[in-house]
């Protein structure tokens, strides 16, 4: 009896060690498991927890969502290459794909005015101050973007100025390219026909002192444009007018405007001032001597996709360090600059190339990580910029620089955007051979020596003026871009064009905006 109670309490105590040991085994299961998912063994063997031990399986991730980049450009052939490749890397990222729609220059403003008023669903849109980005803001088309910037735009670093100079009522709506800063304005130009004729022009220091060079080209050159012009610009030209040293106080397409250098804080109607009259008068006589396209009021092909046909010698731009290497890349002949202007900051040049996103977008979130990449990836950004490394460019022996692959034909080359300054970041950009090695450095040395506008970060709210504004926007599409051209009398047309503007109301939008300037500028004291 006793050996019998003696053996049952021994099987007692087995079962009960037992099950002891096995739930501290399991324990020690679950810790290691736990310990091997956090970092690998140090002989590169991860413990293989068995099936019971394994956490449930991830859900599957779904389909991509596909996010949409709309930008003003040349739409390239192989386009559907590029997304192709740019898919499989951000399907690993994001579980995203990314199309690509680029819109050429002539037609962007009608298509994103059309898609904005019909609430189409886009993503990712470029904007800048002089492709209306305050209009379109105050449209409701963007949504503010600061929240999702701190959130998901964690390795976007921009310097201060990029996002103080593109706030509108102290939000963003865009999030600028990380590029030059200040700008200057001038012309580019064919170096080869300048060496060819020896022409000399160290002279050169005004957009008056261009005639002798212009006339030299007529003469010699009669199948070439000598200076080319298009409706396709700021204010919707590309020629003189437009290049003024104007401070546009964040929109050029609102009236109201400043000297960018000094301290004069007063808010002229630049159609009023006499340096709108003069360089009217000029490009008016260069277009007389036949130194002008004669389409120029009415042709949407922007200069340098013109200057690709080898029918165009010289145009004006937006300027900065290596401009013109730049430039000649698309254009397939080497250029030269000129700058006319010093190199200025205004809210107009901190916001000169954005990417915003639309309101109608369903996936802001995987928008902005989109945008993040663009400043911060340097794969996926050079992608997107350049194409696929073999096929649309090598690299040389130097890190990075590349060159057009052996043999090819710059013209026939499939993919070659050219938008490098309105997508990312172009510290991240590889240079090609022919550019100047040290740019980013003279960027650096550039935006140093910008010169503050009085009204770098005001930006105008049209929120009183709406009205108005769409009235003289009528009115300057009837005028401006005619008197831009020089193909009309400026002394018969500006008076006109003057009280054109006096009857929309642009004396109320100059009141409204010099009101609003003055309370920026107190709240700076």
């Amino acid at each position: 009896m006793l050996t019998r109670k003696k053996n049952k309490w021994l099987i007692v105590s087995l079962v009960l060690t037992l099950a002891a040991s096995l739930a501290l085994a399991g324990c020690s299961g679950n810790n290691n498991k736990s310990n091997a998912e956090s970092s690998p063994s140090t002989d590169g063997n991860n413990a293989s927890p068995s099936a019971s031990d394994s956490a449930p399986p991830a859900e599957p991730k779904g389909d991509p969502v596909e996010i949409s980049l709309y930008y003003p450009g040349t739409p390239q052939k192989d386009v559907g290459l590029v997304e192709k490749e740019a898919n499989k890397y951000l399907e690993e990222k994001l579980n995203a794909h990314l199309k690509i729609v680029a819109i050429d220059f002539g037609d962007w403003d009608n298509k994103l005015n059309l898609s904005i008023s019909a609430g189409k669903e886009m993503d990712i849109v470029f904007t800048a101050a002089w492709q209306k980005y305050a209009v379109n803001v105050g449209k409701g088309a963007f949504i503010p973007l600061n929240d999702l910037v701190a959130e998901y735009g964690k390795d976007i670093n921009l310097e201060p100025a990029f996002w103080e100079g593109s706030q509108i009522n102290g939000k963003n709506y865009g999030v600028p390219t990380n590029k030059e800063l200040a700008a200057t304005r001038g012309v580019l130009f064919r170096k080869d026909l300048v060496e060819k004729y020896n022409i000399d022009i160290s002279g050169v220091k005004t957009w008056a002192d261009l005639e002798p060079i212009l006339k030299t080209i007529k003469e010699k050159e009669p199948g070439i444009t000598p200076w080319y012009i298009s409706n396709q610009g700021n204010g919707g030209s590309n020629g003189i007018l437009d290049n003024l040293d104007w401070d546009y106080l964040g929109d050029a397409s609102v009236p109201g405007v400043i000297k960018k250098i000094g301290t004069d804080t007063k808010i002229l109607n630049a159609v009023e001032t006499p340096e709108f009259m003069d360089a009217a008068k000029l490009v008016r006589k260069f277009f007389k001597m036949g130194l002008i396209n004669s389409d120029a009021a009415t042709t949407n092909v922007k200069p340098n996709e013109k200057a690709k046909t080898g029918k165009v010698f010289l145009w004006t731009d937006g300027l900065k360090p290596g401009k013109a290497e730049e430039e000649a890349i698309q254009v397939g002949f080497p250029l030269a600059q000129i700058e006319f202007t010093k190199p200025t900051i205004t809210t107009g040049d901190a916001s000169g190339a954005m990417l915003a996103i639309s309101k109608t977008s369903k996936h802001p979130e995987l928008a902005m990580q989109i945008i993040n990449l663009l400043h911060s990836d340097k794969y996926f950004n050079n992608l997107i910029n350049y194409g696929i490394e073999g096929t649309h460019y090598v690299k040389t022996d130097k890190e990075n620089i590349i060159d057009l692959p052996p043999g090819a034909d710059p013209a026939k080359i499939g993919y070659k955007p050219g938008a490098q300054w309105e997508l990312g970041n172009q510290y991240l950009n590889y240079l090609y051979k022919t550019e100047d090695p040290d740019k980013w450095k003279k960027f650096q040395e550039f935006n140093a020596a910008g010169i503050k506008s009085p009204g770098l970060g005001f930006t105008f709210d049209n929120t009183n003026v709406l009205n108005e504004i769409g009235a003289v926007t009528t009115v300057s599409t009837q005028y401006f871009t005619a008197l831009s051209s020089g193909s009309v009398d400026p002394e018969a047309v500006i008076p006109k064009y003057l009280a054109a503007l006096k009857d929309a109301g642009v004396d109320k939008i100059i009141k409204e905006k010099q009101e609003q300037f003055d309370k920026f500028l107190a709240s700076k004291k």
